[in-house]
C-alpha cells in the first residue's frame, strides 16, 4: 500500500475559512542569536488548512478528535489541482 500525505502547507499565505483568525509563525529561539536549537511558535486556528471536524464540533457531547479511531481517518483519495485563480468551489467545479 502506498501512503501519500495530503496535507495542505502552512504559511501566513495559507487561505482560512472567512472570520477565523490567521496563521502566524514566529522565532522564538535561534542559533544565530545564540540559542542551542532554532525553535519558532505557531498560532492557528483549527479549521486552517487539512484538519477533521470532530464530532463535537457540531454536536454537544459528541466525540472530541482523539476520540476517532485511526481507521477513519485513512482510506482512498482523490487530488484535485485547483488552479490558483480560482476562489470560490461550488457543485459547477
Amino acid at each position: 500500500m502506498r501512503i501519500y500525505d495530503v496535507s495542505v502547507r502552512l504559511s501566513e499565505t495559507t487561505p482560512i475559512y472567512p472570520g477565523d483568525p490567521g496563521i502566524e509563525i514566529k522565532s522564538w529561539k535561534s542559533l544565530a542569536d545564540g540559542d542551542s536549537a532554532n525553535v519558532s511558535l505557531l498560532y492557528i486556528g483549527v479549521h486552517c488548512g487539512t484538519h477533521v471536524d470532530a464530532p463535537a464540533h457540531f454536536i454537544a457531547g459528541a466525540g472530541r478528535v482523539e476520540s476517532l479511531p485511526l481507521e477513519a481517518l485513512i482510506g482512498e483519495a482523490q487530488v484535485v489541482a485547483v488552479p490558483e485563480d480560482i476562489t470560490t468551489i461550488d457543485a459547477s467545479f
